[in-house]
């Protein structure tokens, strides 16, 4: 893993685009998703038009169809079933230790981690996760069912003191 030394600014213009969200704390930058459709690659089979679970895949034949990326969740289902595999999900993930900051690109989350302790069971991701795959089970006891979740960092993105983070595979060559 290679780290780079950059002024905030200057990793801002590198790593994201200016219409990624980024959340920067004290000690970490956040997950910035982006996730584009290759042209070339896209046949307009409207396939993910069908998956999406949220409708942020709007159809526009005889060209690729459009990404709302405001109403994407990144949940993946559109690159699983894309027949032509033009449709990829990046994640940049940037974290500050001993005052280097080190950006990672990930392909996908793979494990989702739930801080108890750090958790105020405000219920923020219960009440807005869009599988609903979480349900409360008393003080501090989130229930997050594997069989519902997609795994696509929504909750870990609006958990206000930042109680539930995501693993995820590297991208080759990173």
């Amino acid at each position: 893993m290679s780290i780079e030394t950059y002024s905030l600014d200057n990793i801002l213009k590198k790593y994201f685009k200016e219409n990624e969200k980024v959340c920067i704390t004290l000690n970490k930058i956040e997950i910035s998703k982006n996730i584009v459709i290759n042209n070339e690659k896209c046949i307009s089979c409207d396939i993910c038009v069908e998956v999406c679970p949220l409708n942020a895949i709007v159809p526009h034949n005889p060209k690729p169809p459009n990404i709302i990326v405001d109403s994407c969740v990144f949940c993946g289902r559109c690159v699983k079933k894309c027949p032509m595999n033009a449709i990829e999900i990046k994640y940049n993930v940037g974290r500050v230790e001993n005052s280097n900051i080190t950006i990672e690109e990930w392909i996908k989350n793979t494990k989702l981690l739930h801080n108890k302790i750090r958790c105020l069971d405000c219920l923020v991701c219960v009440k807005t996760c869009p599988f609903c795959a979480i349900k409360s089970n008393g003080y501090k006891n989130l229930d997050f069912d594997c069989e519902k979740c997609e795994l696509c960092g929504f909750c870990g993105d609006i958990c206000p003191i930042d109680a539930i983070k995501y693993e995820g595979i590297k991208k080759e060559g990173v």
